[in-house]
């Protein structure tokens, strides 16, 4: 069995509670976080930290302009995008992968590591 490699997660989320759990909830899994409360703040936390994914809330304030900094951004356009909802959503953006619990993030981490591998 292949050991999981601890990916670094960047939480975007503007109420604390909701960032403080997703981050209890991602580090027992083995996962590093970081915080960003808006889309400015996560550009940079992104660009400082390389995150193997972004995990964000259709409800952010700041999330219609979080894609649009990430679209035009060189190195952070290629940037896995991921919300957590049970609901499953629609969501416009085709960028934006929408998943239903904590094994479906492993899951779209250990797919989007292996397409980076040549």
């Amino acid at each position: 069995m292949t050991e999981k490699k601890v990916q670094t997660i960047l939480v975007v989320e503007d109420v604390d509670e909701i960032s403080s759990n997703m981050a209890a909830a991602l580090q027992k899994r083995g996962h590093r976080v970081e915080h960003a409360s808006n889309a400015e703040q996560a550009i940079k936390v992104a660009e400082t930290n390389r995150p193997a994914m972004i995990l964000t809330d259709l409800d952010l304030p700041s999330f219609d302009k979080l894609l649009e900094l990430l679209h035009s951004h060189a190195g952070l356009n290629n940037m896995v995008v991921a919300v957590m909802d049970i609901d499953h959503p629609p969501a416009d953006e085709r960028r934006v992968n929408i998943l239903r619990d904590f094994q479906a993030l492993d899951e779209l981490l250990q797919s989007s590591q292996e397409s980076q591998v040549v």
